[in-house]
């Protein structure tokens, strides 16, 4: 039967410098993880003012803020209304990160189609 390591055992095992490098490592990558409301939070908004920016209501930015899965285009919403630009990127092991376009954005099919929508119910 195999026992856990506690962290700090492992940690301990290394030189003073290496402990160091890898707590420094650790709260970089700590510090790279931002849930929607982290962000929200460090922008300074409050899920009322960001509604009011997203024409929607507090409890809309709330059920967003909890929710495991969305829709990129509704993400890319979130932070635009942050003030902010969402830009994805995929890595591979062998590879240079290489930064995806146009996911989540409407397509000109999409306007055109919500713009003839919208035209065929005025007249209407």
């Amino acid at each position: 039967m195999k026992t856990s390591v506690p962290f700090k055992a492992i940690l301990a095992a290394f030189p003073p410098e290496r402990q160091r490098k890898i707590k420094k490592r650790a709260a970089e990558l700590i510090a790279e993880e931002f849930t929607l409301r982290d962000l929200r939070k460090a922008k300074r908004i409050t899920q009322e003012e960001l509604a009011r920016r997203l024409s929607g209501r507090q409890t809309y930015v709330s059920r967003l803020e909890h929710r495991a899965d969305m829709k990129l285009s509704t993400l890319r919403e979130y932070v635009r209304a942050l003030g902010g630009d969402l830009q994805l990127r995929v890595t591979f092991p062998a590879d240079a990160p290489v930064r995806l376009r146009n996911l989540g954005a409407k397509s000109a099919r999409q306007n055109r189609s919500l713009a003839t929508k919208s035209r065929s119910r005025k007249t209407a």
